[in-house]
């Protein structure tokens, strides 16, 4: 009897628990029996979102948020794990977007995923979704105290210069003020001229003395007029005629002397001259053209010189090829090693890793980070920094007077970017090194080589890559 009533009770407390289960999970609205759809999203800030928070997708609630994983960095995101319907899903596009919102004022945290456009596919399972952060009230109520704390700090700042332009506008009514009141009273030029009756009168004493020099000038004038007439009266136009018969006397001389001939016969002489330099110019211009004249061949001087210096270009390259050749042969290239022919201002990167000229050990390295030399500057990619520019002499200090008169390899290496910008990057650093160090301390242009190197220096080197330059002095012994 006993264990029939302990199988009753059992019975009735997992009807029990059962029953509330199901009314759990139906009360909830998790659709515990439809099929599910999982996405994911990314968050940089959850705003109070929680594992099981509802999930909405215009609206209307399709799900819950299944899962949040936790970022292994600070610039990753929170990853949530969405569980939506099977019957939302054709709501759901590509490129829908998830966003944190709040029930109401102060509920509970939502996540809002809007129905994307007809024209974007649906969302496969497992896409992740775009996400856009939202602000929290908090922040809101934050930056709205920072603007109101800002323009309290304006206004003051406006309240102290308007005050100070009231204060100059009332000192400077004051000032108007006074000058009126002196005016008025007969102070200065001008009130004396207002309020002063002597200064009038000397005023109009001063203009009586302009009317009397007006008049002086006109009787000055009369007697002028009557000056002229008495040197009429004295027989003035008599003495002119005197001077006249004077300078006819004079012309007559003049030609009774030849002078008209000898002036002809001067200018005879003149174009003789003058014909004679015409000639010579036409013989000169007979001579140079029998000079530029064709040759048997047809072709005229100018093209004889185009040849000319064409075969002589041709016979240097020739001289060129064949020193070339002679500094690679068996029996000269001691010869040409011991002298040095490598042309410091074209060095080929590739040849230049795996020349053992430039890879012996024996060859003194300063290496220099990019960090340490250069500097960026607006419009340009970089320049050397005055704390890089002390680092360079450092570095010719350490090398010592070896610098003058031996080789010396300026590397430039870049390790971001693509490989072109690599290049081009390690090519300007190595310049602006080699520029500095010819500018600093006079060493010769032919003596200093740049190779741009990108990332990767000489296997002989040990070192995997580089960003920055290095300086290397070609040992006697390469």
């Amino acid at each position: 009897m006993k264990n029939r009533y302990v199988g009753v009770g059992i019975f009735v407390v997992v009807g029990t628990v059962l029953f509330a289960l199901a009314i759990f999970l139906i009360g909830n609205q998790h659709s515990f029996f439809a099929k599910h759809v999982e996405l994911y999203t990314e968050f940089k800030n959850l705003n109070g979102l929680v594992k099981g928070a509802k999930v909405r997708v215009g609206g209307f609630d399709a799900g819950e948020v299944a899962d949040i994983s936790v970022p292994s960095s600070p610039s990753a995101g929170f990853r949530l794990k969405l569980q939506l319907n099977e019957q939302v899903r054709s709501l759901v596009r590509t490129d829908s977007v998830a966003t944190i919102a709040t029930e109401g004022v102060v509920g509970d945290k939502v996540l809002l995923i809007g129905p994307g456009s007809p024209t974007s596919p649906e969302a496969a399972p497992l896409t992740t979704l775009p996400s856009k952060d939202t602000s929290d009230i908090a922040d809101l109520i934050q930056k709205s105290t920072t603007l109101v704390s800002d323009a309290s700090g304006t206004m003051k700042v406006v309240a102290d210069k308007l005050t100070a332009a009231l204060d100059s506008v009332t000192s400077t009514v004051d000032n108007t003020n006074d000058l009126v009141t002196g005016i008025k009273q007969g102070r200065g030029a001008i009130g004396m001229l207002l309020r002063d009756e002597k200064t009038a009168t000397d005023i109009r004493q001063a203009l009586a003395n302009v009317r009397d020099a007006t008049a002086s000038l006109n009787h000055a004038s009369a007697q002028a007029d009557a000056l002229v007439s008495d040197f009429q009266s004295r027989g003035l136009p008599g003495k002119a005629e005197n001077i006249t018969a004077k300078a006819d006397a004079i012309i007559s001389d003049l030609q009774s002397r030849n002078f008209g001939e000898k002036l002809d016969q001067t200018m005879d002489t003149v174009h003789s001259a003058a014909h004679n330099i015409d000639a010579t110019t036409k013989q000169l211009r007979d001579t140079l053209a029998k000079a530029l004249a064709p040759d048997a061949q047809g072709r005229d001087a100018g093209d004889n010189i185009r040849q000319t210096l064409s075969n002589v270009n041709e016979a240097t390259a020739n001289i060129a090829d064949d020193t070339e050749a002679l500094k690679h042969g068996f029996f000269f290239r001691g010869f040409f090693k011991h002298r040095g022919y490598y042309t410091m201002a074209q060095l080929a990167p590739d040849k230049y890793r795996h020349d053992k000229v430039f890879a012996n050990p024996k060859n003194p390295r300063i290496w220099i980070e990019a960090a340490e030399i250069f500097q960026p500057k607006q419009g340009e990619s970089e320049v050397l920094s005055t704390s890089g520019q002390a680092r360079i002499d450092a570095a010719v200090a350490k090398l010592g007077d070896r610098v003058i008169g031996n080789a010396i390899v300026v590397e430039g290496y870049a390790i971001y970017g693509t490989s072109t910008d690599q290049l081009a990057l390690s090519n300007r650093r190595a310049m602006l090194v080699r520029n500095y160090l010819h500018t600093r301390f006079q060493l010769d242009n032919r003596n200093i080589g740049t190779v741009p190197l990108s990332a990767f220096p000489p296997s002989a080197t040990r070192k995997e890559n580089w960003n920055g330059i290095c300086i290397v002095l070609l040992s006697q012994a390469s």
